[in-house]
């Protein structure tokens, strides 16, 4: 029995020393063998069964959405509305009437428009023709008349009328109406050499006041030419604008 005694103590020794390098593995030791190294700490750091993935439809809801701060930057020039509404109306085509005018005040509308040129443009209507009238002014009333009509005929002139309706050229001697000046001048000098004094050259505005004007133009231009005539002619009455054609 002496020689089973020590092979019991050996493979009891042994069966401990398993029974330890078991508990040790199943504990996470590493095996007296084995050195430990970077890779098996980290695998076992890891621990695989434990992670999870996360998708997008799991992750998180994102906090609120934070507003970028505003970057300064230089103004942009630009005309303000009011000045580009106001470009616009001092180019937009306009046009103003005057009516109840006389002839001369349709030449002074001519007149206060030539500085603009070709800017504006002039519709006249309602102008007639000046005649020229050849008289002897009344003098000595009715008596007056009738002894100048007598001095005429023995001058050889028999083609006169004696004006009879009430007015300021009551009484005057008509000799002849013309629509040419240059006519009027020359029976005036046919009269002077028949010796027929006081002879004058009266024009005649026939127009009265049927005169009528109209202004075209851009607004601007057509605004300062209203100005200047109203300043001109204060009683000229503005009218609506007939459509062209």
């Amino acid at each position: 029995m002496p020689v089973f005694r020590p092979l019991f103590y050996l493979l009891l020794a042994l069966n401990i020393a398993l029974a330890v390098l078991g508990f040790l593995i199943a504990t996470g030791h590493d095996a007296p063998w084995q050195t430990p190294g970077e890779p098996e700490r980290t695998a076992r750091q890891l621990a695989a069964e434990r992670i999870v993935l996360v998708t997008d439809a799991s992750a998180p809801a994102a906090g609120p959405a934070v507003a970028p701060l505003p970057v300064a930057s230089e103004p942009v020039a630009a005309p303000a509305a009011a000045e580009q509404s106001a470009a616009v109306r001092a180019d937009a085509p306009t046009c103003i009437a005057f009516r109840n005018l006389g002839a001369a005040d349709v030449a002074l509308i001519r007149t206060l428009a030539e500085p603009l040129g070709a800017r504006v443009s002039l519709s006249n209507s309602g102008v007639l023709p000046t005649s020229y009238w050849v008289n002897i002014p009344p003098a000595g009333g009715r008596e007056g008349a009738s002894q100048r009509g007598d001095a005429l005929a023995r001058a050889g002139v028999t083609d006169y009328i004696i004006v009879r309706e009430a007015g300021p050229n009551q009484f005057a001697i008509s000799l002849g109406l013309f629509h040419n000046e240059e006519a009027a001048r020359r029976l005036v000098a046919q009269l002077q050499k028949k010796d027929v004094r006081n002879v004058r050259i009266t024009a005649r505005d026939n127009t009265g006041t049927a005169a009528r004007s109209e202004i075209r133009g851009p607004a601007d231009a057509v605004s300062a030419l209203h100005v200047a005539i109203r300043g001109r002619l204060r009683a000229a009455e503005d009218d609506a604008c007939r459509a062209p054609g």
